[in-house]
Parts: C-alpha cells; sequence; structure tokens
C-alpha cells in the first residue's frame, strides 16, 4: 500500500466537529495553559515547589483528551491498570522494599499505605508520557500490532519502554525536591542522589513500563477501525498539548532555582545536603532531559511528523 497520511484518512471535515467538541477543544487549551502557568508561577510566588498542582491538573486533561483520542472504554483501562499496578508496587515496595527501596509516605487519607491521589497521578503523568513518547516515535500509539508490519510489532513493545523513560525522567529531576525537601515521603536508608537511592529510579521504570505495556497489547489487539486518528473530535495538534505539559513539568525547576534556597536538610540517616546545591542539580537535569525531550516532541509534531504514517 503507497505511502499516506493520518490526516488524509481520519482527519475529520471542517463541518464534522460538534459544539460540544468545540468546548473540549477550549477546556484542553485552558488545562494545558493553566498547567504551564502553575508550573512556571507558583514557585516564583511562593517559593514552594509546584509539583503537586501541577500534578493534579494532569488527571482532568488525560480523562477529556484520553476520550478523544481512545473512547471512554479504552481510557477507563489505562486509568485502572496505572492505578492498579502502581498502588500494588508502591504498597508491595513499602512492605518489602521492592522494588523502588525501603521508604514510607507522610500524607493521607491513605490507600493500605499510599494516598489516595498517587495513582491519580501515575495516571495523569503516565498520559503524558505515553503521548510525548508517541509523538517522538511519529504517532506510535497508532501503529501498535502485527496488523501494522514490523513498525507496529516493534512499537507495541518499544513505545511503553520509552515512555516508562519519561516517567522515570520527571522522578530523577523532582523526587530529591518531594523527599529530602519536602517530605512528602521518607528514604529510610537515604540514597546518593540527594537522599535518594537509585533502586527508586530502576524502579519507576520497571512499575511504569509493566502498565505502559499491558495498555500497548491492549490497543493492538483493538480494531484498526478504533485508532486513535479516528476519534471524533481529534486534531493532528493535540500531541503538542502533553508535550507542552511535559515541558513545563521541567520548567518548573527552573523558577523554583531562582527563589532563595540556602539552607540545609537532613535525611532520615543524618546526612546532611545543600538545598541550593540540590535545586540546581535537578534545575540542570530538567533541562536537558524533560524540556529536550518536550521540545523534541514539539518539534515533531509542529513539522508534521506525526501525522505522516506508511501503511
Amino acid at each position: 500500500m503507497s505511502a499516506t497520511t493520518a490526516e488524509t484518512i481520519h482527519a475529520p471535515t471542517p463541518t464534522s466537529a460538534s459544539g460540544a467538541d468545540r468546548k473540549r477543544n477550549i477546556a484542553l487549551w485552558a488545562l494545558t495553559g493553566l498547567s504551564l502557568l502553575t508550573a512556571i508561577l507558583f514557585p516564583l510566588f511562593t517559593g514552594s515547589p509546584s509539583g503537586l498542582a501541577a500534578l493534579l491538573l494532569t488527571i482532568p486533561f488525560a480523562f477529556i483528551h484520553g476520550i478523544r483520542r481512545y473512547g471512554a472504554r479504552r481510557l477507563l483501562t489505562f486509568f485502572v491498570v496505572t492505578f492498579v499496578v502502581s498502588n500494588f508496587f508502591e504498597n508491595l515496595s513499602i512492605s518489602t522494599g521492592f522494588p523502588f527501596g525501603d521508604y514510607h509516605y507522610t500524607g493521607s487519607p491513605q490507600l493500605l499505605q499510599v494516598p489516595i491521589q498517587i495513582g491519580p497521578i501515575y495516571f495523569g503523568l503516565g498520559y503524558l508520557a505515553w503521548l510525548t513518547a508517541s509523538a517522538l516515535l511519529d504517532n506510535a500509539d497508532s501503529r501498535l500490532g502485527r496488523g501494522h508490519g514490523r513498525a507496529g510489532t516493534i512499537n507495541t513493545f518499544a513505545l511503553p519502554a520509552l515512555a516508562a523513560a519519561l516517567m522515570t525522567m520527571f522522578d530523577v529531576g523532582s523526587d530529591s525536591i518531594s523527599s529530602t525537601v519536602s517530605h512528602t515521603w521518607i528514604w529510610e536508608h537515604g540514597g546518593g542522589l540527594f537522599g535518594v537511592p537509585y533502586t527508586n529510579y530502576l524502579g519507576w521504570w520497571f512499575v511504569t513500563y509493566v502498565f505502559f505495556q499491558i495498555f500497548a497489547l491492549v490497543l493492538a489487539r483493538t480494531d484498526s477501525n478504533h485508532s486513535p486518528q479516528n476519534t471524533t473530535g481529534l486534531r493532528h495538534g493535540s500531541l503538542a498539548q502533553p508535550a507542552l505539559i511535559y515541558t513545563g513539568l521541567g520548567l518548573s525547576s527552573i523558577t523554583y532555582f531562582m527563589a532563595d534556597h540556602t539552607t540545609h536538610v537532613t535525611d532520615a540517616t543524618g546526612v546532611v545536603w545543600d538545598t541550593a546545591a540540590l535545586n540546581e542539580t535537578m534545575m540542570t537535569i530538567n533541562i536537558f532531559g524533560l524540556i529536550v525531550v518536550g521540545l523534541l516532541a514539539l518539534v515533531k509534531t509542529a513539522r508534521g511528523d506525526t501525522t505522516r504514517t506508511t501503511l
């Protein structure tokens, strides 16, 4: 079959978008803008990290965007898988130390030993990482499984692996602030990255890979007539929105670094860390991690790479 574009096959006609769809599109851009403002301005005006506020905004975004892209049933599948898998492994690690390491949460209310908001945050952040990775792989989530030839088979495993790496990249640039500084959770035996052990990041990659891989296999088994591009009201600019929010999460560390942080913090093992060095390191990690990756995804979206699919 000759090369063609997803836009040619699936893009709705100008008259096909309903009033409800236009409202959803406005809501998505509003959430995108609000997420960026929260991530960038919150640390400047409060001197505190914007992590939780910005992450909570990813949840309604993921629900609205995900239903448009995948339909309610498959989006609900993604939510259930991310919630169950993440909560299972978080509780397992708190009890046994596998796979993240030995830690405990300080917040409540909790589902077993994990604050109730953690599962939905895995879902919202996971959705951003999944679609940002899809943009980097030229709309890979629309070409999964054997029905799309060799590319589809490769995408089925490469997309979850890359999305998990993007999730872990976020945690590398934020966990030390959330745990060592903010004490949202406590690493009981400390660790080399400002009080965080390397096992945490290996655990993040493993756990997020598991739920991404399950979702990829679900999509790969779905009839091609229900591919993402066929979702009512989808715009080919839709991959820009999650990439923008993902980039904003990295930008938040720059504005947080600009606040006055000249104190010291002590982790659970008694090691003293300089907060200025910690914040500078997190900013550097995010500049050459989340921000670079997010901008690359935006460039590929702007160039039209995500709308060109060889069938």
